[in-house]
């Protein structure tokens, strides 16, 4: 399910530029990219789930799979709203398949760290709240 327009917050960059500066560990860039899109994300792995619990602990690891993997899309022209959505899609059937017994349970303290890995990229102190997600501060 691709992310719906209405739920992306508009900004004065490009998420294409977010994601460059992203890849250069620019935090704020990051601050920037998660709030314009962590409602899209948490609407589409909801949807997906059926769940808003298991939804909060999917949408942290999908920001924290792009903080990690935005160094390696540096060198590769994307669409930074399909490569956001193609890795909510993914991490939302693997939580399905967790669910169903077809793949390893992570668990809680698995959620946490990933809750705390997020919060450290977006500058924040962990644990990162759900409630901080969709808080939208300035810079």
């Amino acid at each position: 399910m691709p992310v719906s327009p209405i739920y992306v917050v508009p900004g004065p960059e490009s998420v294409n530029d977010l994601v460059k500066r992203i890849a250069g560990r620019d935090q704020a860039a990051f601050r920037r990219f998660y709030r314009r899109l962590v409602r899209a994300v948490f609407a589409q792995v909801c949807e997906s789930l059926g769940s808003p619990a298991l939804a909060v602990a999917v949408t942290r690891a999908v920001f924290v799979e792009v903080w990690r993997l935005a160094p390696m899309s540096e060198s590769r022209q994307l669409d930074g709203v399909a490569w956001v959505t193609a890795i909510a899609a993914r991490r939302a059937a693997d939580r399905l398949r967790e669910i169903n017994g077809t793949m390893p349970a992570l668990g809680v303290a698995y959620d946490d760290l990933l809750g705390r890995e997020l919060a450290v990229a977006l500058g924040a102190e962990p644990p990162a709240q759900l409630e901080t997600f969709f808080h939208t501060p300035t810079d």
